[in-house]
């Protein structure tokens, strides 16, 4: 009975550690800054509302060019890896994430050029 309850404690002390190891290495298989198209040139992100409200969304680059680094990443993560004037931008992140943002239904994400 105690080399069953040793044999359990043990597999499970293995299992977790697997399940944390695994899920700290994720992290570091996300996109990292080098392997962007750094600087995504300034645009702004909206949420087309059915209505035809436009809703800002994302880093606002225009405001802050601090948020370069933030706004790279939801660009390639969140709205597509796609660079108008560059063409398909290869990541390890979702190509048009947020699949109900770019389906014709309801909300749409939309990007407007330039900080105008």
């Amino acid at each position: 009975m105690r080399q069953l309850v040793f044999l359990t404690t043990l597999a499970t002390a293995l299992v977790t550690s697997v399940i944390a190891m695994l899920a700290f290495a994720g992290a570091g298989f996300a996109d990292p800054p080098d392997m962007l198209y750094d600087p995504v040139p300034k645009h702004r992100h909206f949420i087309r509302a059915p209505t035809g409200e436009m809703i800002p969304v994302g880093p606002q680059i225009c405001q802050n060019a601090n948020l370069q680094q933030a706004f790279n990443q939801f660009h390639h993560n969140v709205h597509h890896s796609f660079i108008p004037g560059v063409g398909v931008i290869h990541t390890l992140g979702p190509q048009d994430g947020a699949p109900g943002l770019h389906n014709g239904k309801g909300g749409e994400i939309v990007a407007l050029p330039g900080c105008g």
